[in-house]
C-alpha cells in the first residue's frame, strides 16, 4: 500500500513538473470572445467594465484600449475613498493629456448622491454606477478603495488594495504616459 501511495505521488509530480500548473487567470477569469481569458490579476488581460455615469452617458474600459487606465473602485461613505480622491484629481490634471484617463466606479449608490459628491470634491474625471455590484463581482473586489492600473494593452500591472498615494500611482502609470504633448 506504502509503495503504491508512493508511486502515484512520484508520477503526480512528473505530470505537474513536465506539463506545469495551469496560470491563476484560468481560476479566477473569465472567457472573453475570441478565447481569451480576462481576470482581476496582476499580468491578466482587465475584466470588461461598461457602466453609466451619474448623468447616463455609457462607458466602456475598452473604449481606453491603447492608453493606460486607472480603474478605482469607491464609494462616498468611505472615509479612505475620500481621502484619496485628491490624489486621483492631481494625477488626472497632470497626466490627462499625456493619455492617462480614470474611470472611477462607485458601488451601489443613487446617481444624486454621486453627482453631489463628486461635484463637492471637483473631480472631472469618468464615474461610473455599478448600482448591483456586477463590475465589482467581475473584478473579485476585496474592499474599497480598491485600485487597478491597466496598461495600454489592457492587461493589469499593479493592484492597490486601500488607498493609494499620488506617488503610487505616478510610478505604476509612468512607464505607459507619454512626453509631454
Amino acid at each position: 500500500m506504502l509503495l503504491a501511495a508512493a508511486a502515484c505521488l512520484s508520477a503526480t509530480f512528473v505530470l505537474v513538473l513536465h506539463a506545469g500548473l495551469p496560470a491563476r487567470a484560468a481560476f479566477t477569469g473569465q472567457l472573453l470572445p475570441g478565447g481569451l481569458v480576462a481576470a482581476p490579476e496582476i499580468g491578466a488581460l482587465a475584466p470588461p467594465i461598461e457602466g453609466t455615469t451619474p448623468d447616463g452617458q455609457t462607458r466602456r474600459l475598452a473604449d481606453w484600449r491603447g492608453r493606460p487606465v486607472i480603474v478605482n473602485f469607491w464609494a462616498t461613505w468611505c472615509g479612505p475613498c475620500r481621502a484619496e480622491m485628491p490624489q486621483f484629481q492631481a494625477l488626472y490634471d497632470r497626466y490627462q493629456s499625456r493619455g492617462l484617463h480614470i474611470l472611477a466606479i462607485n458601488l451601489g449608490e443613487t446617481a444624486a448622491a454621486v453627482q453631489n459628491w463628486t461635484r463637492a470634491l471637483g473631480l472631472t474625471f469618468d464615474i461610473v454606477l455599478d448600482p448591483d455590484g456586477e463590475t465589482a463581482a467581475r473584478y473579485q473586489l476585496r474592499g474599497q478603495p480598491s485600485t487597478y492600473i491597466i496598461s495600454p494593452t489592457g492587461t493589469i500591472t499593479h493592484i492597490f488594495y486601500g488607498p493609494a498615494t499620488f506617488e503610487m500611482l505616478q510610478a505604476a502609470i509612468a512607464p505607459f504616459v507619454t512626453a509631454e504633448r
